[in-house]
């Protein structure tokens, strides 16, 4: 729920090490190293497409109703609870971090401002009386403003698609409102929003912006729904649901929470076992269940306050919620008491005594309510079905994103067919494709196809995500000048990943706290290229995965031509041979005869068989404009190698020196962009050194350009 536009979070999960192996029997593994479903072609590479809002087929876990058996204990607050969270806790027993947060507070409201959000909703509006919600009921709800209308839309189709009922869109200007009414959309303009106005010229810290109080007015909003004796159902616009989630909430343990929080966690080892291992890390807002009881009523009240009043220029709803949570002397204490064996099961996962001992908090599990991590990186739902089939996604751990449009969660959700405006538009229209095999676009690696947890495991993973990479990268680049050429939309081959890209340390190429994660994973566009770059080139593309998704008709899916590049002009599994150091002059010749087909799967691209335009000033003008969308910076730091070196400027935060988020300083002893200068991109030589002077890798080498390819010269 964090501003009203669409945010990632930047906490890091875990941070501990998993002694657990990777569940073998929990996986299916092909020739490849990639688990999950096949595809038409027999190749692993993601979920499949289309909502994932189907019970998984093979029976994985046995789940106690316990509705019908009751086998748990609820708990006291183990101390006195006093509901005025300003002073509940004495502020000497309180962290230095968390005295600071509390000090930093300011009456920063006009009379205008302070009415607004201190009027309570007497009566229904008329916008909640349309969709028939009552006191009693539970109401899916999102913001938004018009700059992320998409998402919002994208939220609403999901969710139409599950006929997940009632929902309702919580506008966070005049625009948007316009937009979901037009659409039929049930919506109201939010009140309160004066204090999104002028915030700048009247907040008192400068670093304000005018969207930093929007978490006010959707606090608000949610007082007023709680006020109502309504449920609220709160996620982000860039949340998407998969299932029905009150099966979940209203079961167990859960329905006896106050509140439900989904978490930036990504140990979910950790988080299976239900046992404090991910408390730690942040809760995150986007998705969050209220009751409307007396005390998560008093706590919005609290939490409202919070986001208005404080200084703190990202003092946003989610940091002051997690704030006001943690609060207490001793935090976050156990309210609820399971059988031992039954622990993180559905139905028994934990509660917490919350905000000083006032509510009951449940942590909703990281593997059904999925992060950006979690899902698209570790593919947790991949890999291990037996903790069931995901309800929900939330776009959080991933790039990609600029002022102008939220690029790489789009293109995430377009990947694993959570993006749904595409159904309705002419993504999916006929047309002509390019593509490239998956075998071709792939390194081929001596040895198991999947990376250990072992102690060497790093230097493996990360130097074969460089060779994976460098053929990658320019059978990418080959494919998009033909596609150029050809006038056909180039549809993305898979993409391995050996190494996750994170802005923290890695253990074994992967973030901590998922020291246990597959590699290699499908890679996130937004993990390898630039994608503003990519779309500004002008040249249509497609998401890997695309030819085989059934929203594309089956007659183009089928109607394939297979094109062979090398010297044998009797290949029987062609359709087409090219001889290798072609032009695109030669491709439109050789395909003329096949140019009527709708797909042209070229078997490889690698370096060497493109020999450019023909025209060195057509090759310098495409080398000019590939350049923006296949170059990507990235570090990768390896606390394995950090060892060997003995683990210099390894500071505790407390000591003046280096701590998060200075990865490269604290590994190399330089700052991210002198190290940038003085590494090998794209190749594995910091951290085989003898001694190790920098613990860091850098990445990616950019492809040998066309206008200089070794056939030209």
């Amino acid at each position: 729920m964090e501003g009203g536009e669409v945010v990632s979070s930047t906490e890091v999960g875990g941070g501990r090490m998993n002694e657990a192996g990777v569940d073998a029997e929990a996986t299916r593994e092909d020739d490849a190293g990639v688990v999950g479903t096949p595809n038409a072609r027999g190749t692993v590479i993601r979920p499949p497409p289309g909502p994932v809002a189907i019970e998984p087929e093979v029976e994985s876990v046995v789940i106690t109703d316990a509705r019908e058996m009751e086998d748990f204990e609820l708990l006291d607050p183990p101390v006195s609870a006093d509901t005025n969270h300003e002073h509940a806790t004495a502020d000497s027993a309180r962290p230095g971090w968390m005295k600071t947060m509390w000090k930093a507070r300011v009456d920063a409201l006009s009379d205008e401002e302070r009415n607004e959000l201190n009027t309570k909703m007497e009566t229904v509006p008329e916008e909640l009386k349309a969709i028939g919600i009552e006191a009693g009921d539970e109401l899916f709800v999102t913001f938004g403003t018009a700059s992320v209308q998409d998402f919002v839309f994208n939220w609403v189709a999901a969710a139409k698609k599950l006929n997940l009922k009632p929902i309702f869109v919580g506008a966070l200007d005049e625009e948007m409102h316009e937009l979901c009414k037009r659409a039929s959309v049930p919506s109201m303009l939010l009140t309160g929003r004066s204090v999104l106005l002028d915030r700048d010229a009247k907040f008192i810290t400068g670093r304000s912006k005018a969207f930093k109080k929007m978490g006010t007015v959707k606090t608000k909003f949610v007082q007023d729904l709680l006020d109502l004796g309504i449920a609220p159902i709160l996620s982000d616009a860039d949340v998407v649901w998969m299932r029905d989630p009150r099966e979940v909430f209203n079961n167990g343990t859960f329905k006896y929470a106050d509140i439900l929080i989904s978490s930036d966690c990504i140990d979910t080892v950790g988080d299976r076992k239900d046992d404090k291992s991910c408390l730690h890390v942040n809760f995150n807002t986007g998705v969050l269940y209220i009751r409307p009881t007396t005390r998560a009523k008093e706590f919005v009240e609290k939490w409202k306050h919070k986001v208005a009043t404080s200084e703190i220029a990202w003092m946003r709803d989610q940091p002051a919620l997690n704030l006001l949570v943690r609060d207490g002397h001793p935090p976050l204490e156990v309210a609820v008491r399971v059988p031992a064996d039954k622990r993180g099961l559905p139905g028994y996962r934990s509660l917490l005594f919350a905000a000083n001992n006032t509510i009951r908090l449940g942590v909703l599990p990281v593997a059904q309510f999925s992060n950006g991590h979690t899902f698209f990186v570790q593919e947790h739902h991949v890999h291990h079905p037996e903790d069931g089939e995901p309800y929900s996604v939330h776009m959080t751990y991933q790039y990609g994103d600029t002022h102008d449009y939220a690029y790489g969660k789009r293109q995430r959700l377009r990947q694993h067919g959570l993006w749904y405006l595409d159904d309705d538009g002419d993504h999916w229209s006929d047309g002509k494709y390019l593509t490239i095999s998956t075998s071709g676009s792939w390194k081929k690696f001596e040895g198991k196809s999947t990376i250990g947890v072992d102690a060497e495991a790093y230097a493996t993973a990360i130097s074969r995500h460089f060779e994976e990479d460098s053929v990658r990268r320019v059978t990418v680049r080959n494919g998009l000048a033909l596609a150029k050429a050809l006038n056909r939309t180039l549809v993305l081959p898979p993409a391995r990943c050996y190494c996750d890209k994170i802005w923290n340390t890695l253990a074994g190429c992967r973030a901590l706290g998922a020291e246990t994660a597959h590699l290699p994973f499908s890679c996130p566009m937004d993990h390898i290229y630039n994608l503003e770059g990519f779309l500004k080139l002008g040249i249509e593309f497609r998401e890997a995965g695309f030819l085989e998704d059934e929203r594309l008709s089956k007659i183009i899916r089928e109607d394939v031509v297979h094109v062979k590049v090398g010297e044998d002009a009797h290949e029987n599994s062609a359709d087409v041979v090219i001889p290798r150091g072609f032009t695109t002059n030669d491709a439109l010749k050789a395909l003329k005869p096949v140019s009527k087909h709708a797909v042209i799967m070229f078997d490889k691209l690698d370096d060497g068989s493109l020999c450019g335009f023909g025209s060195d000033q057509e090759d310098r003008d495409f080398d000019e404009a590939v350049e923006h969308a296949l170059i990507h910076d990235q570090y990768f730091c390896f606390r394995e190698a950090h060892i060997k070196q003995g683990k210099p400027r390894s500071g505790s935060g407390n000591d003046g020196k280096p701590w998060e988020p200075r990865v490269v300083e604290r590994h190399c002893g330089v700052t991210e962009g002198e190290q940038r200068g003085k590494a090998n991109r794209g190749v594995v030589s910091e951290i085989m050194k003898d001694p190790i002077e920098c613990s860091c890798e850098w990445g990616y080498k950019k492809p040998t350009r066309l206008s200089q390819t070794e056939c030209k010269i």
